[in-house]
Parts: C-alpha cells; sequence; structure tokens
C-alpha cells in the first residue's frame, strides 16, 4: 500500500482537470484494501475510489477526501470466461479477448477506462453493453468481500445496483468462442467509425450525457447550435456534441458552464432533460464530498 499526500488528480483523469487530494492510496491486492479502509476510518475522512478517470469531472481545488486507486489487473482465461481485476484497462482487455478468440466486446473498441467502472456504469457501444456478458463480480462494501451473480446487478442503461461505496474487485465475464478475422473485422470497423464521428486521442472524458430514450443527446445539442461552443479552453466538440473538449487549460467551470448551458437549451427548446452520464466530484461548502449525477 503506497500513501501519497496532496496529489494532483488532473494527472489521472482523460480531460485533464482536477484539484489536489489530502490522501492518495494505491492498493495492490486484498489485503492492502482493508487496510486503506482502516486508515481512511482512523483519519475520519470520506473517501472515492479512482479507476481509469475518463466519465469523471473532479473539482479543481484541494479536496479534503481520500482517493482509492486500485490497481487489481490480473487476468485468468478459463475456456470461455475471463476473470479479469477491476483495474484491468478496457481497450487491453478487448485485445487480449482477440488474441485468445473470444468475442463479445468487439463494439466496446477504444473506449477508455477500466473493468470495473465500465461494470458499474455498464458502459456500451453500437449496440452491445457489457452488462450482457458479466456473469458475477466480486466486490468490497468496506467490511468484507461479496460475490454477486450478474442478473442481481440490475444492469440497464448506463446503470446498475452497484453502490456508489462498493468497490469492485474481480470480474468474470462470459464469452463466446469467435474467429479471429471476424473479430477484428468488426473491432476495425468501430475504429473506423468512432475516430470519423468522434474527437478520438483529444482530452474529454467521452460521452457527456445519456441519451434519452428515442433521442440522441448529440442530436438535440447539434439542434441547438452549440457544435464549437466555448468556454475559456473548454469546447464543445465540433465532430461529436456530446464530446467536451479540453483544448488547452479548462478549468472544472468552465466545463461545468458548458454541461449547464447544454442542458438548458436543450430543456427550452425540446422539453427534455438531458441526464449527465458524468460524475462529478466535489465538495459542499462543509468540506463533505459530493459525487454528483446532475448539473443544478
Amino acid at each position: 500500500m503506497r500513501i501519497k499526500e496532496h496529489v494532483i488528480l488532473s494527472r489521472y483523469t482523460t480531460i485533464g482537470i482536477g484539484g489536489r487530494s489530502r490522501y492518495f492510496i494505491e492498493v495492490a491486492n486484498k489485503d492492502e484494501l482493508k487496510k486503506a479502509f482502516e486508515f481512511i476510518k482512523n483519519k475520519n475522512l470520506e473517501y472515492f475510489v479512482l479507476g481509469g478517470g475518463s466519465n469523471l469531472l473532479i473539482e479543481d481545488r484541494e479536496l479534503n477526501i481520500a482517493i482509492i486507486k486500485p490497481r487489481f489487473s490480473d487476468i485468468k482465461v478459463q475456456g470461455t470466461t475471463v476473470v479479469v481485476g477491476a483495474s484491468f484497462k478496457l481497450p487491453i482487455l478487448i485485445k487480449t479477448l482477440l488474441e485468445e478468440e473470444l468475442s463479445g466486446l468487439e463494439e466496446l473498441a477504444e473506449i477508455p477506462g477500466e473493468i470495473g467502472g465500465a461494470v458499474y456504469m455498464n458502459a456500451g457501444s453500437y449496440g452491445r453493453e457489457i452488462g450482457e456478458v458479466v456473469e458475477k463480480i466480486e466486490i468490497f462494501n468496506g467490511d468484507q468481500f461479496i460475490t454477486i451473480k450478474g442478473d442481481e446487478i440490475g444492469f440497464s442503461y448506463r446503470k446498475t445496483r452497484i453502490k456508489r461505496d462498493w468497490i469492485i474487485t474481480r470480474v468474470w465475464l462470459k464469452l463466446s468462442k469467435g474467429t479471429r478475422y471476424r473479430m477484428s473485422s468488426l473491432i476495425n470497423t468501430v475504429k473506423i467509425r468512432r475516430r470519423k464521428s468522434q474527437p478520438v486521442g483529444q482530452k474529454t472524458f467521452g460521452s457527456v450525457f445519456k441519451n434519452p430514450e428515442g433521442y440522441s443527446a448529440g442530436y438535440l445539442i447539434d439542434m441547438c447550435g452549440l457544435k464549437g461552443h466555448r468556454k475559456n479552453d473548454a469546447k464543445i466538440s465540433e465532430k461529436h456534441a456530446n464530446f467536451i473538449i479540453n483544448t488547452g487549460k479548462a478549468s472544472f467551470s468552465d466545463v461545468l458552464t458548458l454541461m449547464e448551458t447544454a442542458q438548458k437549451e436543450v430543456r427550452n427548446r425540446f422539453g427534455i432533460e438531458l441526464e449527465p452520464e458524468v460524475i462529478i466530484l466535489k465538495e459542499d461548502q462543509d468540506g463533505q464530498k459530493r459525487r454528483d449525477f446532475s448539473c443544478n
């Protein structure tokens, strides 16, 4: 277990925004995770579990919390079942599955982040959601490790029943046998489509808002004329309106302002409320941590 103080969090988010945390705790196994919780309880601190840093907007000031950064990156292939640590990078997992000719996640190619966060938010793309292949997960609830079956997780569009303060440690994926040719063909098709329609390779946290039922959030924002709209160094992508790019030194408030503008304009024009897909981590004035899912 490694404990650091006053760590700059912008280095750990894909959009490159975030202040410092009072403590930053890296854990590599279950015993270290238990020790981390003992440390947090002794310090009487709130905590936040940091995965791959995508879909995450962190306030750019010092937060009086402990950030837990798991390093659970083991993987084991057992026939068509893959047991993978929650910190395993999703793009590397898909590459590994291609080598093993195990099919089921090709449509998620080039989605950033880690497998634990992908399961927590039921990440999906091009008609496929990761929840479709999750057999079970192991979580730590602060006291003990518990295994939860896939049909008990409650997978739905970009959400699950997994509690915010649980830590996913391992994931069991039930896949099917594929062929390298067909899998790589689909992966390449997905990559081409994604690069044509999304700002791949730029500092962004992926989709900002969930798609309202029957609509595309990007389309609604685009119809409000907001493509290219910016607040200082934060800009709504001209390639896909449901992406916000940090073009330089964008701040937390810059991005939040663009999110609020998009919500307001879509609400006024279409009567539709856009729900953020992004997790917003900030503190109240009394120093209490908040993980917000709206920009009110």
